[in-house]
């Protein structure tokens, strides 16, 4: 049985970068630097070098470029940035984490956790270390960060946008095609944000969807 980390509904293509940026909140340019790597001025060496992708699977070219997978990763990056940690401390982690402990996929690993201050892993004893120094913490300063992730065999199945606050919003690739979507309904957010953008009224939408009026305002806030 495969693992949620190598089924084909997470490895295949089923985003733009663009949309992706979208959907987790992030930066366009800021993705795309994950997504590919990018071209830097060293200092010291007066030269220039090229720092590696931190996603996976994202293909180069035009079009659906970005798998579920990548899209998860990039979730993760941004959530730890939002927490506080500089990309100056992420991308050495994921380094350490790709090269010294093998975690091929390491930014899905249920295993991986943050403080806010720095990158964390479960070691085999369920203790939290850190990755970059590997000293121990107190995993209850954890419990906050990454709730709303959902695993499956150890990684990233799907997971829930806070963005929306109001409404509970996932994106899981084996529903409606990776799109923002309803939990509650199975509804697409698009197909219900998009009949309030053209001018019908937002009660008779909530009453067809069958949505609290709480949750309709969370996603017209969130698509504006």
């Amino acid at each position: 049985m495969q693992t949620a980390i190598h089924d084909i509904a997470h490895t295949t293509p089923i985003y733009t970068l663009t949309e992706a940026a979208h959907i987790i909140n992030a930066p366009l340019t800021s993705f795309g630097r994950w997504a590919h790597g990018h071209r830097f001025r060293q200092r010291s060496a007066g030269s220039w070098g090229w720092t590696d992708p931190l996603l996976t699977g994202v293909r180069d070219g035009r079009g659906y470029t970005v798998p579920f997978n990548a899209l998860a990763e990039g979730f993760i990056i941004e959530s730890f940035r939002r927490a506080g940690l500089p990309m100056a401390r992420i991308r050495p982690a994921i380094d350490v984490l790709r090269k010294e402990i093998g975690l091929e996929h390491a930014l899905l690993s249920e295993r991986l956790k943050t403080d806010g201050a720095e990158i964390l892993i479960e070691n085999g004893e369920r203790e939290l270390v850190v990755v970059r120094n590997h000293q121990g913490v107190f995993r209850d300063v954890v419990d906050q960060y990454l709730q709303s992730i959902t695993y499956r065999d150890g990684f990233v199945e799907f997971v829930q946008l806070p963005t929306y606050e109001r409404a509970e919003v996932i994106v899981d690739p084996r529903r409606n095609s990776g799109h923002p979507t309803l939990a509650r309904i199975g509804v697409r957010v698009e197909d219900v944000v998009s009949r309030i953008r053209a001018g019908e009224p937002m009660s008779e939408v909530a009453d067809d969807f069958g949505l609290e009026s709480h949750e309709l305002r969370s996603l017209v806030v969130q698509a504006a």
